[in-house]
């Protein structure tokens, strides 16, 4: 068997060291010899690594080659990770007292040669591989890098699909619920079909359908493979119904409370993806729900793949799901792939060759249509006509998706594959954040800054739509601004990550494969971590234990990813400043009280979540020194660190609390030059004058679409001129689209606040103004839709 991501992740890993090697000849002549030979012998390997990965399917020597190269390269990449570690902590020092750096040349001229010697052993190694390379008889093929395909910035206000193909069964299910007979108080109507048959997708245009909605006032969606105990399952009900997290309490509070919330109100409960069901469970659940609510009417859509589910939690025969009609599933691929309608002539001719690939299924059509848009003419045929796909006459239709599923893998750039691969650290039917997605990839190294675009938050965005468009994320959640913040993957292309990440992911039942584990996710079990027999291998490391162990933090030193959130744990070791490689930190919604002063020695950390730590305090006191960072999210209450403006990378920051003291001061934001995003700033009372104020540059650097000016609730004398004063100051950024003025004392608003300077405001918010006696004219503001 070939190993689907050894290729993708040798690709990166070299393309990684080859541009390491060039920045660090351009920006030093450190070991400039040395660094010129590993230029050399990496650009000759990358020749071969296309044939490789071709031939290691039926090639055992070539597989291993592979693996030996794999290795080399990680080794490569620590060595220039430690280098950079070591030149951002002279730079540090340096930035703190500058007479350093002369005492600290010496130091730094033997870490030079001790670098020396590490890439001259890497260079032999990769001399050896060579070797074997021509001995192995791989073909050299220079292939140009593929570049990232241009995507229409509009495509994040994303238009479902119209659910083609299924009006029949839609009126059917609706047509049972609006006329359910006058004794019924509860009817479960199970939905049954193989998986990528459109269930969830049908069920979602029912769930929101507008007399459902009239018919139904209360409705919770449920996506659970099953029901483990029904008072947990009650209680995610009344948290789906509430839209807040409840406390963990008795059964009979939360029965209660359910039927408080639901007082004689009919309701629709969907049940989604369910595999097992109880039936003792499960006839206790229903008769809780007919006590609780003796209203007729109400409903339980439960979708399922099994039949022995649907026979369970139901008498009468299920809902089944058939296959679509030839002509919808061409529609579907149409819409996909042809996004301006007009289709060529010799696609049209190959309708009923791609239907039969697609085994009429939707799924497998939208995925085929988003792999096949904006390809040329000779790419379809290579696609279609080079691809033993077609399902053979016993194939299953799943079988054919994931067929296709897999083409889809493995057409993208070898960074995409790894984006795409990464989401088998989550357990499946999770909601996905964006952004968090996003720097994963980024302290993982799969974003790589190229001319076209150098900055690597922008790239994720852009592979992020690319796994979009090709149908591999679905069901995303758009902010106030059509932003999309979140997103779902459906299970059978989960599954496919999972198949491609199963030789680097720990599995317990891995056997072998353990000594190749480079990511420990959601879904592995804690109580086994110790199995891995080279834990100096892995890199990213998802916890959920109460307790981390200094050993453990030891153990796995080249972690880029280390997430603790939600895990428990109230105290974080010293030891945490060993992890010189660490790019991604999160401690969010832990308990947390104190940070380690260790932790500013994290140089190479570029993401830092603390978010939800209602313990903690403060942020760690010299957090200035860590120059990398490019992200922080915190809680308001945190007190800020020294020196915020060195953090000079900077692109988000949720909350700014203004200080007195020198180092916390407004001035601090005036060198962040790539903010980006939201940002509340929090006691602007503390700011004594417009030119103060406008050292934070807001009018023409900060790219701050969300601004809160959050005013505290002391008046001192002659306030209300200072409010004035420091608000005209503070004049913010055109593209400003939300704004919250909260507390401010002046009896007038500042000069910018009028149409010219605030043109693309969407959302305005004036709170506790007591004074003002006046508010600007905003006719004009032809985005406003909040006032």
């Amino acid at each position: 068997m070939s190993d689907p991501v050894i290729g993708a992740t040798v690709q990166v890993l070299l393309q990684k060291l080859l541009s390491l090697t060039i920045e660090e000849l351009s920006s030093s002549s450190s070991c400039k010899k040395d660094l010129e030979v590993l230029t050399q012998n990496v650009s000759l390997i990358q020749a071969f690594i296309h044939d490789a990965e071709r031939q290691q399917v039926d090639d055992q020597a070539v597989k291993l080659w592979l693996k030996r190269l794999e290795k080399a390269a990680e080794n490569a990449e620590n060595v220039f990770d430690e280098f950079r570690y070591e030149s951002i902590k002279r730079q540090v020092k340096i930035q703190k007292n500058p007479m350093k750096k002369v005492s600290d040349f010496i130091s730094h001229t033997t870490f030079k040669s001790k670098m020396s010697r590490k890439i001259n052993t890497i260079n032999e190694e990769l001399r050896d591989i060579n070797k074997l390379s021509k001995y192995l008889g791989l073909q050299s093929l220079m292939v140009p890098p593929r570049q990232i395909l241009p995507i229409c910035e509009t495509y994040s206000v994303v238009v479902a699909l119209d659910v083609v193909g299924k009006d029949n069964d839609v009126a059917e299910i609706k047509r049972k619920m609006l006329n359910i007979r006058d004794d019924v108080v509860l009817c479960t109507i199970p939905i049954v079909g193989m998986g990528g048959l459109g269930k969830t997708t049908m069920t979602k245009s029912i769930f929101n359908d507008e007399q459902i909605e009239k018919y139904c006032e209360k409705r919770v969606w449920l996506c659970l493979p099953e029901m483990s105990e029904t008072k947990s399952f009650l209680q995610l009900i009344l948290e789906s119904m509430t839209k807040r997290k409840t406390e963990v309490q008795s059964r009979d509070i939360i029965v209660k409370t359910l039927q408080e919330e639901l007082a004689a109100r009919k309701y629709l409960l969907v049940l989604d993806d369910w595999w097992r069901v109880d039936s003792t469970l499960w006839d206790a659940f229903v008769d809780t729900l007919r006590g609780i609510n003796t209203s007729r009417g109400n409903f339980i859509l439960v979708t399922t793949r099994m039949e022995q589910v649907a026979s369970k939690v139901v008498a009468v025969g299920p809902h089944r799901l058939e296959k679509l009609a030839a002509d919808h599933c061409w529609s579907i691929f149409r819409q996909r792939a042809f996004v301006d309608g007009e289709i060529p002539e010799e696609i049209v001719c190959m309708e009923n060759r791609i239907v039969e690939m697609c085994q009429v299924l939707p799924l497998a059509a939208s995925v085929l249509g988003g792999l096949l848009r904006n390809k040329e003419k000779h790419e379809w045929q290579a696609i279609l006509d080079g691809n033993p796909l077609v399902a053979c006459e016993d194939d299953n239709g799943e079988n054919s998706i994931k067929k296709i599923l897999k083409l889809s893998y493995y057409l993208p750039s070898p960074h995409l594959k790894k984006c795409f691969a990464y989401f088998a650290m989550f357990p499946k039917d999770i909601e996905f954040e964006k952004d968090q997605l996003i720097q994963l990839w980024m302290a993982e190294g799969f974003l790589h800054p190229c001319q076209e675009i150098t900055v690597m938050e922008d790239i994720g965005n852009k592979f992020f739509q690319l796994l979009l468009r090709n149908s591999l994320l679905q069901d995303v959640k758009l902010d106030e601004h059509n932003n999309i913040t979140h997103c779902k993957m459906h299970d059978l292309v989960h599954h496919l990550a999972g198949d491609i990440l199963k030789s680097k992911l720990y599995d317990p039942n891995g056997g072998e494969n353990l000594s190749q584990v480079r990511y420990f996710g959601l879904d592995s079990p804690n109580d086994q971590i110790d199995k891995i027999d080279k834990p100096g291998r892995l890199c990213s490391l998802f916890w959920r234990s109460n307790y981390i162990s200094v050993d453990m933090l030891l153990t796995f030193k080249f972690l880029r990813v280390l997430n603790l959130s939600s895990s428990g744990i109230k105290e974080l070791s010293a030891e945490i400043g060993k992890l010189i490689h660490l790019r991604y930190l999160d401690l969010s919604n832990t308990e947390i009280t104190a940070l380690p002063n260790s932790i500013c020695k994290l140089y190479n950390l570029q993401t830092f979540r603390v978010d939800r730590c209602y313990s903690l305090q403060e942020l760690t006191f010299e957090m200035g020194n860590m120059i990398s960072l490019r992200h922080i999210y915190c809680h308001f209450r945190s007190q800020m660190p020294l020196n915020m403006g060195q953090l000079t990378c900077l692109q988000t920051l949720q909350y700014f609390n203004v200080g007195l003291e020198k180092g916390r001061r407004i001035e601090e934001l005036g060198c962040l030059k790539n903010l980006r995003g939201k940002l509340k700033i929090n006691g602007l009372q503390l700011v004594r004058s417009r030119e103060e104020a406008q050292t934070t540059y807001l009018q023409e650097k900060l790219n701050i679409y969300k601004l809160s000016y959050v005013w505290f609730h002391d008046e001192p004398e002659g306030r209300e001129t200072i409010d004035e004063h420091v608000l005209d100051g503070l004049q913010p950024h055109p593209n400003l689209k939300t704004l919250t003025v909260n507390n401010y004392l002046g009896t007038r608003f500042p000069s910018w606040f009028s149409e010219e300077s605030v043109l693309n405001l969407v959302k305005l918010t004036l709170s506790y103004c007591k004074r003002c006696k006046e508010i600007s004219s905003l006719g004009q503001l032809k985005f406003l839709r909040h006032l």
